[in-house]
């Protein structure tokens, strides 16, 4: 049995334009999209280029769009699909480099402007660092925010959604909800630092809540839940 796979391909440094592509693939047990793409690099075209590293739905390179909807390459199968042409195309919002590769810079651009790392207390100088911090298991959100942590910074979620299509300023679903872990976590000292990205004109306020993100993350995170949270603490 085989299947066909439509590749939107194109590589901007030499002018060419978008371009669907079709490819006859041979479908083997339990093979993935990502099966599929690396079978037309070694037996059809070695020019295709696309991303990729783990395999296993961690690293998040893979990161494309599948039939119109944001998904990893190597976790999309065919087994069971009842469709005989699958069409696969770069994510959304970000500049493509080339094929399926997109330029994950404005992504990671977001993503500092939150300041995404964790902020804690220093010791005094010549003094060592006292018994590391323990944060309560059974703590209010700790729940909510252990779930929120998974996130993978796949880009799936910023290809997803509309507001930042329409508005270059927004953060995005993953710098948002990366914003709410941080704020939730009591031992972090930059809380102050944040508010004014996070409420600021691209913040959650710039959210029009579609929703895109928490159906397409392949890690189950739920971004729109995050902003919401994150909204209901909003400072008057």
């Amino acid at each position: 049995m085989t299947i066909t796979l439509r590749v939107r391909r194109s590589d901007p440094a030499r002018g060419e334009r978008p371009a669907w592509r079709s490819y006859r693939v041979e479908l083997r047990p339990k093979m993935s999209v990502l099966d599929a793409l690396f079978a037309i690099l070694e037996e059809q075209d070695a020019t295709l280029a696309f991303r990729y590293s783990c395999r296993a739905g961690m690293c998040g390179s893979c990161a494309m769009v599948i039939d119109g909807r944001e998904g990893l390459a190597c976790q999309a199968r065919f087994e069971g699909a009842r469709r005989s042409v699958v069409h696969v195309e770069p994510l959304r919002s970000l500049p493509v480099l080339r094929d399926l590769v997109v330029d994950m810079g404005p992504f990671f651009a977001r993503y500092r402007a939150i300041d995404p790392f964790f902020v804690g207390e220093e010791p005094s100088l010549g003094q060592p660092p006292g018994d590391p911090a323990v944060v309560d298991p059974d703590a209010g959100v700790r729940p909510l925010v252990s779930r929120q942590i998974d996130c993978i910074a796949c880009g799936a979620c910023l290809s997803a959604c509309p507001t930042v299509a329409m508005n270059d300023a927004f953060l995005g679903p993953a710098a948002l909800n990366r914003a709410f872990a941080l704020t939730n976590d009591a031992r972090d000292r930059a809380h102050r630092l944040r508010r004014e990205a996070i409420y600021g004109e691209g913040g959650v306020h710039a959210c029009h809540s579609v929703g895109n993100c928490a159906r397409v993350c392949p890690a189950g995170v739920d971004p729109l839940l995050s902003i919401r949270m994150l909204r209901a603490h909003a400072p008057e």
